[in-house]
């Protein structure tokens, strides 16, 4: 991917300012790239859904799935050519010397013909042939009834399958075979779509974890900083002891050093996202720092959750592993009743018409072929079957298990969804919880810490207290946006689990 193509996409990308949000009160979990630990200027912000048009965009792996839809179509569209007409003609030349057994046989031959065909397989399973043919002939034979003659030979003829192989269910399965093919590669890419979409948003809330764990970790630390400042200035009064100074600083070192594993973190979680949108190895590419500005949810409801059963048949509907199996179920389907036919002896009529012009001259011999002035007309059946047959039933023993077994596959990725979407109306009604209960929990803490200093401002709480509500505010803090983070994500894993992802995001 060209470095330029990232900042083509910043009107995507850049739906507004973070110093807009900011002041419009609408991302409080998203610093502006300015706000940046990992420099000023440097970050690109990005929505969620500019981060899934840009994945959808850019993934090699959906690229890589089009193309074999595309692959698929084009194998469709040309198995029909199996129908087309097919020309065919020929020609050839031959002088024969000869030593004659019979005084009147001559002893010298020269010949030339040529031949045209046209041949068209219907989709009935017959075949169609017209055929004209030539053959000019001079020779010292006084047995040929002309020295110099002309043979031409017009020949029309049908021959249709009456049991084995016999009419349109037969003669098309390679076609709707191809056209199944393509339509199970076709709801194999939009799972792929369905399987990045979910993976973007996955990465996207991980990111935004990862950064608002930062700002946590951040919290901490100015905590523990204005902690030792009031402990230095206790001691320096002679109020306070070494001891609570000693402790305060290993309690800034510690925070100090969650601040590093947070940043780490966000630069890992902003990898992660970047090998879904942007491919390739550019480093000014990979040095971009994605900045997420779609806002957490600030509250978090499981009104409108539907009941397990109701999500379920929209999955039954929408999920394209189903579809793919249901699709699987059709090749199977076809194959079985392909192979049931073959078991059959093959009956086949032949139609034919045909006529022959003979004269000295070549104009003769034409018109007597063209106008049918001397025909033959001939109908047959031909029965033919192999007296065990063992090969043809034995397949379509073959295909029939293969359809069961396809049947089973069905009933068995059914079960599997099932499961999964019972568990994301599960999880989305308890991450609802989660965060309520953890906004519970932050604000209650919020409240010790601000009481427990007030009683340490008045020397009867311990230095160890506050740094013990301290740690507990952190982790309140992070917890609390953990919950809202796992409640976007248990969004998603419901759409997902639906089946819903790609027909919302297809471009």
């Amino acid at each position: 991917m060209n470095p330029s193509s990232v900042f083509v996409l910043l009107p995507l990308a850049l739906p507004f300012s973070a110093q807009a949000a900011a002041q419009d009160g609408n991302a409080p979990d998203a610093p502006s790239a300015a706000q940046d630990p990992f420099g000023a200027g440097k970050g690109l912000e990005l929505t969620l859904d500019a981060a899934i048009a840009l994945a959808l965009e850019n993934n090699l792996g959906l690229k890589i799935e089009q193309l074999s839809t595309e692959v698929a179509w084009y194998d469709l569209r040309g198995s029909w050519g199996a129908f087309d007409w097919k020309f065919s003609a020929g020609t050839s030349w031959q002088d024969r010397e000869f030593q004659s057994t019979s005084v009147f046989g001559g002893s010298n031959e020269n010949s030339q013909s040529g031949n045209l065909e046209f041949q068209r397989p219907l989709e009935t399973g017959g075949l169609f042939r017209a055929a004209y043919s030539r053959d000019n002939t001079k020779t010292d034979s006084t047995f040929a009834a002309q020295e110099t003659s002309t043979t031409d030979v017009l020949q029309l003829s049908y021959k249709q399958p009456l049991l084995r192989g016999a009419w349109r269910e037969y003669a098309t399965a390679q076609q709707r075979t191809a056209d199944l093919a393509w339509k199970r590669q076709s709801e194999h890419e939009r799972q792929v779509r369905h399987t990045l979409i979910k993976d973007v948003c996955v990465a996207y809330w991980d990111l935004v974890l990862a950064r608002a764990q930062v700002e946590v970790a951040r919290s901490g630390l100015e905590l523990a900083k204005a902690q030792l400042v009031q402990d230095q200035k206790r001691l320096d009064a002679g109020i306070g002891i070494q001891l609570d100074v000693f402790t305060a600083e290993t309690e800034v070192a510690t925070n100090e050093e969650r601040v590093l594993q947070a940043e780490l973190r966000v630069r890992q979680a902003a990898d992660v996202l970047k090998q879904q949108l942007f491919p390739g190895t550019e480093a000014p590419v990979w040095d971009t720092l994605l900045v997420p500005s779609t806002p957490l949810a600030t509250d978090a409801s499981a009104t409108g959750v539907p009941e397990w059963t109701a999500a379920l048949a929209v999955a039954v509907e929408k999920r394209a592993e189903l579809r793919q199996q249901r699709i699987a179920i059709e090749e199977a389907t076809l194959r079985h009743q392909v192979r049931v036919d073959e078991r059959q002896g093959a009956l086949d009529l032949d139609l034919s018409a045909s006529s022959t012009g003979f004269d000295g001259d070549a104009a003769d011999a034409f018109d007597s072929a063209i106008t049918y002035e001397f025909p033959t007309w001939r109908a047959a059946l031909t029965y033919t079957i192999p007296l065990s047959n063992r090969t043809a039933r034995n397949a379509a023993k073959s295909a029939w298990a293969s359809l069961r077994a396809a049947r089973l596959s069905y009933d068995q990725i059914e079960t599997q969804i099932a499961a999964e979407v019972r568990e994301s109306v599960r999880q989305m009604r308890f991450q609802a919880e989660a965060v309520r209960a953890a906004k519970k929990s932050l604000d209650l803490a919020q409240r010790q810490l601000a009481a427990e200093q007030a009683r340490s401002r008045e020397g009867i709480s311990t230095n160890f207290e506050v740094l013990r509500l301290q740690r507990d505010l952190t982790t309140a803090m992070s917890n609390e946006r953990t919950a809202r983070v796992n409640f976007a994500k248990a969004q998603v894993a419901l759409r997902a689990a639906q089946g819903l992802l790609a027909d919302a995001a297809t471009p």
